[in-house]
C-alpha cells in the first residue's frame, strides 16, 4: 500500500485558516473604520474650538498692543555741536577693544544729550547693565540698519556693529535713536512680527521697523536740520 500523501488532503485546514484570518482582518478593518468615522464626525467640533482659541489669542494680542509703547520723548534741535564729524573711524578695524569703542561713542552721546537726553541715558544704562555689546562682525546684508546696530528684544541688549564707527557722529546718534525706539515697543508688536514669519517666508518686519524709522527720521531732522 502506498504511503504517499493524498493531494489536496490539507486544503480544508488551509481554507479554514485563511477564512479565520479574513474574518479577523475584516473585524479589525471595521473597528478602524468606526473609529475613523467617529474622529471625522468630531472634526467640525475641533475646528470650531481651535478657531475660537486662535481668534481669542489674536484678540488679546490686539488689546495688549492697544496699550501703546513706552514713553517716547520728542527731539530738540541740536544747538552747538558738529553732527558731520567722524570721531573714531579707527574703531571700524577688527579687534578694537570695547573700552575704545565706548569712548568713541562720546561725541554721539554728547549730541544726544542735547537732542534726546532720554536716548543718551538709555545707552549709558545699557553700558552699566552689561547689555551694550560691541560686535566685531561686519554685516553686508540688504538691511543697512541691521549692519550698523540692532536691539535684541528678548535679551534687552543693544548690539553695535563695527561699521557703525565709519558714520558721522550725527548719524550714529540717529541710529541709536532708532534702536531706542525698538526698546520701547510693546511686546505684543514683537509677537505679531514673529507670527508673520509663520505665514510668509520673509515675514513682515514693517510691524516693528515703521515706528523706528519714523522716529529715526525725526531725530535726523533735529540733528542735521534736514
Amino acid at each position: 500500500m502506498s504511503t504517499l500523501p493524498i493531494a489536496g488532503a490539507g486544503l480544508p485546514g488551509l481554507a479554514r485558516g485563511e477564512a479565520a484570518r479574513g474574518e479577523r482582518l475584516a473585524r479589525l478593518s471595521g473597528q478602524f473604520l468606526r473609529r475613523l468615522g467617529a474622529d471625522l464626525r468630531g472634526v467640525p467640533r475641533y475646528v470650531v474650538r481651535y478657531t475660537i482659541l486662535v481668534l481669542a489669542f489674536f484678540g488679546l494680542l490686539s488689546v495688549w498692543e492697544s496699550q501703546g509703547d513706552g514713553p517716547i520723548p520728542s527731539p530738540c534741535l541740536l544747538r552747538t555741536l558738529d553732527p558731520c564729524h567722524v570721531s573714531a573711524p579707527q574703531c571700524i578695524l577688527e579687534g578694537v577693544g570695547d573700552q575704545a569703542r565706548w569712548q568713541a561713542l562720546a561725541a554721539a552721546l554728547a549730541i544726544l544729550d542735547q537732542v534726546h537726553p532720554a536716548v543718551a541715558s538709555w545707552v549709558r544704562q545699557r553700558r552699566e547693565a552689561g547689555a551694550l555689546v560691541f560686535s566685531d562682525e561686519y554685516c553686508r546684508g540688504r538691511d543697512r540698519q541691521a549692519s550698523l546696530a540692532r536691539y535684541d528684544h528678548f535679551r534687552r541688549r543693544l548690539i553695535l556693529q563695527r561699521p557703525l564707527f565709519s558714520e558721522t557722529d550725527g548719524e550714529i546718534a540717529a541710529v541709536l535713536c532708532h534702536e531706542y525706539r525698538h526698546s520701547r515697543q510693546n511686546f505684543a508688536k514683537l509677537m505679531k512680527c514673529v507670527l508673520s514669519f509663520v505665514t510668509t517666508a520673509e515675514g513682515d518686519r514693517s510691524i516693528l521697523e515703521n515706528d523706528a524709522l519714523l522716529y529715526e527720521h525725526e531725530a535726523r531732522l533735529a540733528i542735521f536740520g534736514r
